[in-house]
């Protein structure tokens, strides 16, 4: 378990990443109360052995309805929305194809933002 910085009273106490069959996911455990916003999002920034490159996974929520997509420098790919929120807990769901290359990528970094303000950040333990 990791736990992640936060600000503004959130914090992560756990974040992880799951790849099974045709799916990748990924779970974030949260203590705190989320902010009142206008949009609140759960993401995973996951960089390439360079360093540099990276594909984000996202999961918002946005007045009430829901929406998810795979972005990279080369564009952003909508997915259909596969998540359970819960309080104090996510876990969002990918189709492996469209995640790529980049579910085999070394670092996985937890993000939770609202009206896109950084609120905490978790690495991902690899091993």
């Amino acid at each position: 378990m990791s736990s992640g910085s936060g600000s503004g009273g959130v914090e992560i106490k756990h974040c992880g990443r799951t790849v099974a069959g045709d799916y990748v996911a990924f779970d974030i455990q949260w203590e705190g109360a989320l902010p009142e916003a206008r949009e609140t999002s759960w993401g995973m920034i996951v960089t390439g052995p360079d360093g540099v490159e990276t594909v984000r996974l996202n999961h918002e929520r946005a007045g009430g309805e829901a929406s998810q997509y795979v972005g990279a420098a080369a564009g952003q790919v909508e997915v259909d929305p596969d998540a359970d929120l819960d309080e104090g807990e996510i876990t969002v769901r990918f189709p492996a194809n469209v995640v790529g290359v980049a579910v085999e990528w070394p670092v996985w970094t937890a993000i939770i933002t609202a009206d896109g303000r950084e609120l905490a950040t978790c690495v991902v333990p690899i091993g």
